[in-house]
């Protein structure tokens, strides 16, 4: 998901080339941490960023001081090497710190990883590897920011690719299936069912509107509709989740109650608004590569609502 080649290089010279240690900065800054030393240009005596962990108790309080070292092979897709690290421990006591940190956009090689752990007895060892990195910043709410800045790309990406309801107004509104009660927005599956009637003159008249899940939930409401003489049709809500579908729906019903055909009972009129509003939180987002797809398959589709608008 999270691509770290979109960081510049930390080769001499580059465009860009501290941004890595610029990123580990803001990273563990944005952790809590207070950064003491670096980053800086010149000799920096083994260590790229010394950062304070600062804790805090009922009857004590204290620090943690780590030296952190930052390689950024991912152009290369190299792994760091003992050759990479060269005597961590005396690096550590150099500044006084308490323990060691490597933040690497790859990961450390078998034999580092054995040198690193044989240091654990005398003093604390953490690596945040590629893997941890962007664990830790898709988990994080409190790293979008940092992840926004230094990895535009692929943050647009993971976002297009979040399933979870967005919280438009000060909290998030479920749409709960009127037959079961599950939600339906955070699975997107589930249809929006219309229910119609026939008037003496002809028109079609919207009486109500109802959400359930696929199958038994969906059937018993069509079923109850078609004992009162009405007709369903219905749309996925899976489909409605697609910004552009959604937006074409909209517009088409819009352009329907412009029209006056059909019409709307109040009742219905005021599901259709709960439902738009609902279903909003799972739309304001981009659009991710599979709805994209999904987009294509609906092209060929045929449908009453015509063209966006």
């Amino acid at each position: 998901m999270v691509d770290f080649k979109e960081i510049p290089s930390a080769k001499g010279g580059e465009v860009g080339q501290d941004s890595w240690q610029f990123f580990a900065r803001d990273f563990f800054s944005t952790l809590k941490l207070e950064v003491e030393e670096g980053p800086d240009r010149g000799p920096d005596w083994g260590r790229d960023l010394v950062v304070v962990e600062k804790r805090t108790g009922v009857l004590a309080a204290g620090h943690h001081k780590w030296l952190v070292s930052c390689k950024h092979f991912a152009h290369s897709g190299k792994a760091v090497y003992d050759k990479d690290e060269v005597d961590i421990l005396g690096r550590v006591r150099k500044f006084g710190a308490d323990g060691f940190i490597g933040f690497y956009s790859t990961l450390p090689s078998s034999t580092l990883a054995r040198t690193l752990d044989s240091l654990k007895a005398e003093i604390k060892v953490l690596v945040y590897d590629s893997a941890l990195i962007e664990r830790t910043l898709t988990n994080n709410t409190g790293l979008k920011e940092v992840f926004r800045s230094y990895l535009p790309a692929s943050f647009k990406r993971w976002e297009c690719e979040q399933k979870a309801p967005y919280e438009i107004a000060d909290s998030y509104s479920p749409l709960r299936c009127n037959v079961c009660g599950k939600d339906l927005l955070t699975d997107h599956g589930g249809i929006v069912g219309f229910v119609e009637e026939r008037t003496d003159e002809g028109t079609i008249r919207i009486v109500d509107i109802y959400w359930a899940c696929y199958g038994r939930c969906d059937r018993i409401l069509e079923v109850r509709a078609e004992k009162r003489g009405l007709i369903t049709g219905w749309d996925d809500i899976s489909d409605l989740a697609i910004p552009l579908v959604f937006m074409k729906w909209l517009m088409g019903h819009m352009n329907s109650l412009r029209a006056g055909a059909p019409e709307y009972t109040d009742e219905a009129f005021e599901k259709l608004k709960q439902f738009t509003l609902g279903v909003a939180q799972i739309v304001v987002r981009g659009t991710s590569e599979e709805q994209r797809r999904r987009i294509e398959d609906l092209g060929s589709i045929p449908s009453a609502l015509g063209g966006l608008g």
